[in-house]
């Protein structure tokens, strides 16, 4: 073994070929083995004190067995570690014995002698009296009986005072920040609450604003009628999900997982989109759920609503409409089945200029969608068509529905100017009511008594088909614009509406 490759020191096995082995001690940075000069050769021997050993210029010892890691010129003797790593065992001391607090002290024995000697020291008992109560005197001796000016007494009470004035303020300051911060947990809890349909159902007019039902009975009504349907809703998730499960075909419990909404919660959601036209990310922050959540939700209830609720918008029989007849139809011979008008809805600009081309409304001036609405007497809508591109024409809407169909030869249909379908109603006898139209020529441009009467007679009925789309109109869908990823839910917004309108009060009263 080379001298200089492995630590002198008894006990220490560190070696410059197995670095491995090395032990490292935690005032070393980095291990190093250090030379002895020739002048202290005969003190670290003494310092190392190995049997029949003496440093030689060959003999090197680690950096664990130097104060600072190596040697200094007020260190330059190994001190450390001298007798290994290994500390030799302490001798435990026996405890103390334990002494139970009721014992009672064991007696010493008598000495031989009964009488004590004196040993001829003399005690001043008043200096004892003194020092017991010096003792017992916490002052320190240099304020001990110490005057103060006057000057100082009132430093000392003014800087009191001063501080008694600064714990009052951060008194104060945290009175503050303590009520702040009640205020902004109680901001965050109001924040994180979620809006349920306990939170509206005391105050119908609440009901109203965001469902568009006149009261919560007829929304629990509603939610009656559609919950045995909605039990075992499977909800959109793309095409693929169009085809029935296994368990809808047997009538079975939906499988899986329990949705976190409530059906009511759902109904609720679906509503107040019509109503209030919220985002999709609002609606998912108002009940504490995903943006994906609602999407899924409003594409599954709105086709149900509108299958549910497509009932409500009924054409009624000639002997059933007469029951409700406003006295501004009397006027006419036969029975006013119907008033028709056409509303538009703005949506979004296609970007595809064929698209733009079929939905550009030159009334409105912008892309919108088209439909016919009609109405009874009673100002219930009774006929309401599927949405169609803003560029179609009146005409072309009346022909391209069903509406005709369901006159019976004798009745009446209201309508506008721009309704020029006499032709249309030809083969099913019925009669089209619309204001004359203006002549054209300069010598009789203006109506006469008789034309302007009829004008004012048919607008003061037919005014009621405004007022019902009016009503329409109040669910802010309908007022757009609409996103073009909602266009194939327009269908089944548009029946829901009008059911929904349907089931407020009515419209038309008897006497005018």
């Amino acid at each position: 073994m080379g001298g200089g490759d492995h630590c002198a020191v008894f006990g220490c096995d560190n070696d410059r070929r197995y670095p491995e082995r090395n032990i490292l001690k935690d005032h070393v940075n980095t291990l190093r083995f250090h030379m002895c000069k020739k002048q202290n050769f005969a003190t670290w021997t003494r310092l190392l004190n190995r049997d029949d050993f003496k440093v030689t210029s060959g003999t090197r010892v680690c950096s664990n067995h130097f104060r600072h890691g190596q040697p200094y010129n007020d260190e330059p003797h190994p001190t450390l570690y001298l007798k290994g790593y290994i500390e030799s065992p302490k001798t435990p001391r026996r405890p103390p014995p334990q002494r139970s607090c009721t014992s009672t002290p064991r007696a010493r024995p008598k000495s031989k002698t009964a009488t004590h000697r004196s040993i001829g020291v003399q005690v001043d008992l008043s200096q004892t009296e003194a020092s017991v109560a010096d003792d017992h005197d916490y002052c320190h001796p240099a304020f001990r009986n110490k005057t103060f000016s006057a000057e100082c007494v009132a430093h000392l009470e003014e800087e009191i005072s001063k501080l008694t004035v600064n714990c009052d303020e951060l008194k104060s300051q945290y009175k503050q920040a303590k009520d702040t911060v009640a205020k902004l947990e109680a901001a965050l809890a109001a924040c994180n609450k979620k809006l349920t349909v306990p939170d509206i159902a005391n105050c119908d007019e609440l009901v109203k604003l965001y469902t568009g039902l006149p009261s919560y009975d007829i929304f629990k009504w509603l939610l009656a009628e559609i919950s045995p349907h909605a039990q075992n809703l499977h909800y959109y998730k793309g095409k693929l999900s169009r085809d029935d499960k296994t368990w809808q075909i047997k009538n079975n419990t939906k499988p899986g997982v329990k949705r976190s909404q409530s059906l009511e919660d759902q109904l609720l959601m679906t509503l107040m989109k019509l109503r209030l036209n919220l985002r999709e990310e609002d609606l998912a922050f108002r009940f504490g759920i995903g943006q994906s959540t609602v999407s899924q939700v409003l594409s599954t209830w709105l086709p149900l609503l509108a299958k549910e609720l497509a009932a409500f918008i009924h054409w009624p029989s000639k002997e059933n409409t007469m029951k409700y007849y406003p006295a501004c139809f009397h006027k006419y011979k036969g029975t006013v089945r119907c008033i028709i008008d056409c509303t538009e809805i703005q949506i979004d600009r296609p970007s595809l200029a064929a698209s733009n081309s079929q939905v550009y409304s030159q009334y409105k001036s912008r892309p919108t969608l088209k439909c016919l609405v009609g109405i009874t007497p009673s100002g219930t809508i009774s006929y309401i068509s599927k949405p169609t591109g803003g560029n179609t024409s009146d005409k072309k809407i009346v022909k391209m529905t069903n509406i005709v169909n369901k006159f019976q030869p004798g009745d009446i249909c209201m309508a506008d100017r721009g309704f020029n379908i006499q032709e249309l109603f030809l083969h099913k006898q019925v009669r089209l009511v619309i204001p004359p139209f203006q002549r054209t020529t300069k010598s009789t441009s203006q109506f006469t008594e008789s034309e302007d009467i009829k004008t004012k007679t048919v607008a003061n009925a037919r005014i009621h088909v405004e007022r019902a789309i009016g009503r329409l109109k109040e669910f802010q869908i309908l007022q757009g614009p609409i996103p073009l990823t909602m266009i194939d839910l327009m269908e089944s917004a548009l029946v829901v509406c009008a059911a929904l309108v349907n089931l407020q009060p009515v419209l038309v009263p008897l006497s005018s």
